[in-house]
Parts: structure tokens; sequence; C-alpha cells
């Protein structure tokens, strides 16, 4: 710049004028953001304001420039000529940017929330849409318990109360939260009713497509309002987590491929499995076992529109294990030639990944399983080669429940009575989304009863019941703990009852299998109940009807009976047939509380020696 120039422009303060123009400019800008992020106001503003601010900088320096020339003729000029041509200017610089989508509209606003993280989750204070706004105060405890509990939750993104409080009295639209927020998942409620009834509504929001994933309804009397907070939290954490660990899913999936027919694929082979299991539950076996031969078919289309990954191979293995089971009654009861086709997939997956977590997974799954067929020639070192993988499994991915559960199983059979629990709570901790929350809870009820802790055991099987209501686990096992010498009160009209449960709820394929397990867990009830001659005339005809898959079984849970009726030799001849069939089961049958009363014979001493 000219040196002349330079201190004709600092002496009519063009540098000063400039400056203010921008610092204001910035200061209204800062201003429009706050009115976005505070008010139901559309964010196209902040794109208008800053085109403008910077389309009207010519003005102003010709403003500035001109301001203190001398004589009103170029003054009047500038005036009447180069102003309103900046301004027309900067009117078809703000209208070509309108044309051409320079402006964000609210369309690409939505769509920008596609990329949020839905594990990202706010939760907006409830309404208070009583008649008298009198229940405000509930409705402030149900959200603050509702944050609580969803931020306990590892793996979840919970904004907290204070991120969420200025939004609670005023009326912002959707894309303006994501905005300030930049939650991927939202939860909205209000509660209604009275002074003496309450109801909650909730909704589940995603905000990629401004859709209701989910609403619902609690109702409840005011005076138990505590429980109903506790409810309302419990029940939205457990449906939100299983929602999103669908999405989490779908992420995952969708990052570890670049073929979306390959990807297509994998989710039509897990919508097969799915398939698979309604059917079973339904009792059509035929159709179960043609959709998961479906469901491989597609996973080896998948393995050859993308190669290089691994998933639909590891998928293969899972479907092999779903098939290995699908007709069995008890775990040692599977097709073990499904079992070695489903770890020739696995071995498959690790030469290609070596390490990876899911292959590592339902390789030691499969091991497991294949440690426990009856005919294995070496259980022990199967299940430590599977409990290697197992613990490979999740030192690489600790979020692996289903590994920390079968981890649990295996160490159980170990008569690692402890280290089972805890693995157990492990799993728990790791299942952010619940999508093992059935089989954990079930572990939880087996590690505490093997450690013979029988009120934990019957708070997890109630828990499982009250979470999983026709689900027949929950209801075996409140029927096995009155089978127990130190279980509940033996209540047989009950026992009755949990057994009928059990033969409604299992598919028609495996009534017969389970009726004879359930029954000799009736004459458990019988005999703790005193009812002798009841209780043998079940046990008799349970072993009768018993086929031949489950027959061990029932010599086990009969020894059981024979030991409650104090008869020591007729136990100790069931357990050794069924130790015959099944000799594996040596090591835990030494270890189980329920046959304590005869740890000290030198007959059992013998059944339970691993040497032999």
């Amino acid at each position: 710049m000219a040196p002349g120039l330079g201190q004709d422009l600092l002496k009519r303060r063009v540098p000063q004028i400039l400056g203010i123009y921008l610092a204001v400019g910035w200061g209204v800008l800062e201003f429009v953001d706050w009115l976005i992020g505070r008010y139901d106001v559309t964010p196209r503003l902040a794109d208008v304001s800053l085109i403008a601010w910077v389309a009207m900088i010519p003005t102003v320096l010709l403003l500035a420039y001109f301001h203190g020339a001398r004589g009103q003729q170029r003054w009047r000029r500038v005036e009447r000529i180069g102003v309103p041509v900046n301004i027309v200017v900067a009117a078809a610089v703000i209208a070509t940017a309108l044309s051409r989508g320079g402006l964000r509209s609210e369309e690409p606003a939505i769509d920008a929330t596609a990329s949020l993280d839905p594990t990202r989750i706010a939760v907006l204070y409830f309404d208070d849409e009583s008649e008298d706004q009198s229940l405000g105060h509930l409705a402030n405890a149900f959200t603050g318990a509702l944050i609580d509990e969803l931020s306990r939750v590892s793996g979840l993104d919970v904004i907290p109360r204070g991120g969420v409080k200025p939004y609670r009295d005023v009326s912002v639209s959707l894309d303006s939260l994501v905005r300030a927020l930049g939650m991927g998942t939202l939860v909205e409620g209000s509660v209604t009713g009275s002074r003496e009834s309450l109801a909650l509504n909730v909704a589940l929001i995603d905000p990629a497509s401004q859709s209701t994933i989910e609403s619902f309804a609690l109702r409840g009397p005011v005076e138990d309002w505590q429980d109903l907070r506790d409810d309302l939290a419990a029940q939205v954490a457990r449906r939100l987590r299983k929602r999103l660990g669908v999405e989490v899913q779908l992420r995952e999936r969708r990052a570890g491929t670049s073929s979306s027919e390959a990807l297509a694929a994998v989710e039509q082979a897990e919508a097969l499995r799915s398939e698979s299991d309604a059917l079973k539950v339904a009792g059509d076996s035929a159709a179960a076992v043609r959709a998961l031969a479906a469901a491989d078919s597609v996973l080896a289309l998948a393995e050859q529109l993308d190669p290089s990954w691994v998933e639909p191979i590891v998928l293969r293995g899972w479907v092999a294990w779903d098939q290995s089971a699908l007709l069995g009654a008890t775990r040692d009861d599977f097709d073990k030639d499904v079992v070695i086709r489903g770890l020739a997939h696995a071995e498959r997956a690790l030469e290609r990944a070596p390490g990876e977590a899911g292959a590592l997974e339902i390789h030691g799954l499969l091991l497991f399983q294949m440690s426990a067929a009856r005919e294995a020639s070496d259980p022990s070192e199967l299940r430590q080669r599977a409990e290697r993988d197992l613990k490979a499994a999740v030192a690489a991915d600790p979020t692996r429940a289903r590994a920390w559960v079968e981890l649990s199983e295996l160490q159980r059979l170990n008569t690692q009575f402890a280290e089972a629990r805890r693995s157990a709570e492990r799993a728990l901790e790791a299942d952010p989304f619940l999508e093992q929350a059935r089989v954990i809870i079930f572990r939880q009820f087996t590690t505490s009863l093997d450690l013979k802790d029988v009120n934990e055991s019957k708070h997890w099987c109630e828990e499982g019941r009250r979470r999983f209501p026709g689900d027949e686990w929950f209801v075996s096992c409140s029927l096995f703990l009155l089978a127990l010498s130190e279980g509940p009160e033996p209540d047989v009209d009950r026992a009755w009852v949990l057994l009928d449960s059990m033969w409604q709820m299992n598919p028609p394929q495996s009534r017969e299998q389970r009726q004879a397990i359930g029954e000799t867990w009736v004459a458990g009830a019988l005999a703790r109940a005193g009812l002798r001659d009841s209780a043998d005339a079940v046990i008799e005809r349970a072993r009768a009807a018993a086929p031949e898959n489950v027959a061990p079984w029932i010599d086990y849970y009969a020894a059981n009976v024979r030991l409650l009726l104090g008869e020591r030799d007729r136990a100790l001849d069931m357990l050794g047939e069924f130790l015959e069939a099944i000799p594996q089961r040596k090591e835990y049958v030494a270890s189980d509380w329920m046959f304590e009363a005869l740890w000290d014979d030198p007959r059992f001493k013998a059944l339970v020696d691993t040497a032999e």
C-alpha cells in the first residue's frame, strides 16, 4: 500500500470504523446463534445474517472513506450511487446463495442428524399436563430418575441434567435441539392425572427421521409415585438399550464392508435366524431348520460378495450353533457334525483375522459345546481350549456379553463357582443393550445356586419371571428351587401348576423331554412335603416315560429325590447311572451341594473320582 494512501485511510479512520463494524457484526451473529439454540427459531437466520454481514463490508468501507471527503457533491455521489449499488450486490449474493442451496434449509438440517451417535441421549424434562398444573414436582422427579438410571449404563452417553435444564420451560424445535445438544436419541414425556392417580406418557424419538421409535404409558396411584418412578426408569432404560443395540450393530456392520449387497445379505441372514427362533417356539421345527439352512446360504453369498469381510464367516459359525441345538433338550444333546462345521467356519475367520473377538467367541463356544458330547474323548482338554478362546475374546472386546456368559458356565462345570459368578456379573456390565439379558439373568441364578446362596438365586429367578413372563426357563427355576433341601417351603400345589406352565411354554417337539425332567422336580417337592408314596410314583413314571436323550438327567434329579427320602443307596445307584452316561460331569457332581449328604461316603467318592 502506498504511504500516501495509508495515511489517508488512517486520517479518515477507515480501519477503526471497519473494526467497529466487524466487532458489532460478530456480536450480532453470536446473538443469533443464542436465539436459535434457546427459542424455536429457524437455523436459516444464522446463514442469512452471516452472508449479509460479509456482503455489506464494501458499503461500510465506502461510507467510512468518503465520510470525511471534502465537498458535498462527492459525498452525495457515493450516497446516491455507491451505497445502493452495494446493497443491490449484497442482495444478489444472498439470493444466489439461496437458489444454489448455499443456505441450510430445514431438510438438510434433519439429514445432518443421520451421522449423530444414537447412544448419545437427551432426556427432556417431562411436561406437567395435569389440569391444575400440580404435578410439576413429580414430572421433575421422573426426569431426574430416568437420567440417573440411564447414566449408570456403560456404553450410553447421557446428557446430564444441567445440559437439558435450559430447555425445560421453552419451546424449541427438534433440529435446534440437535444443534445445541448433538444427541442421536431423544426421550420426552408428560405427567397427567390428578392428585389421586398418575399417568406417565413416554416417547423415544429418532432425530434423524423425526419419528417416534416407541411410546408407552404407565399408570398408578399418587401415593406409589416413587415405585412408579423406579418402574418408569427401568422400563425406559430396557426399551432404549434394546433399540440402541440394533442401531449400533447396524452401524458397525456398515463400517465393516463397502459392499451394500454383502451388507444386505448379512441383514437377511439375521432376519432368517430370528425367524427360525420364532418357528421353533411355535413348534414348527422343520421350518426352523429350513430357515437356518437359508441363512447359511445367504451368508455364503455374502462371503463371495466381499471376501475381505470376516463377519459373514463368523455368522456362519453362529448359524451352526443355532442348528446344533435346535432339537436338543439338554446341553449335551446336539448334532456333533454341525458343531464341527461351525468350528471350521470360526477357524477360517481366525485365519483371515487372527485375534478377532467375534471369531474367538464363537470358536470358544463351539469347543465348549463339543466338550459336552457324551462321546467326547477328552472333554477337559476341550474345555481348556474353549476357556482360552473365551478369555481372549473378552480381553480383545470386554463388551462380548455372550462370551462372558459362556465363560461363566464353563467355570461352573470346572467348579470355579466364585469365578463363575464374577464372570456372570461382568456379562451384566458388558451388555449395555440387553442383547443377552435372558441368558445373563439365568446365569446369575445358576451361579448363585452353585454357591448355595438360595435367596440370591430366588431373586434372579423372580427377576427373570418379571422380565420374561412367557419364558420357560424362569418357570423351571421356580420349580427346581422347590425340589431342593434348602429351597423355599415345599408348595406341592404350586409345583404342579408350574409343571403345567412348563408344558404350555415348551414347543411341542421338546414337551415330552421337559415334562419328564419337570416331574422329577415335582417329586422333590413331594418328598420335602413328606408325601413319600407320591414322590416315588412320580419318579418312576418320569423314568419310564423319559426319552433316551434325557434319561441320564432323570437319574441325576431322581438321585436328589431319593436322598431327600433318605434312600442313600438308591441315590448312589442313580448317580452312578448318570455318571456312567455323562462321565464329564464327575468334577461338578463332586462339588454339587445337592449331594452334600453323600460327600463323605466312600462309594460317592469312588463315583466322582476323575482318575479312573
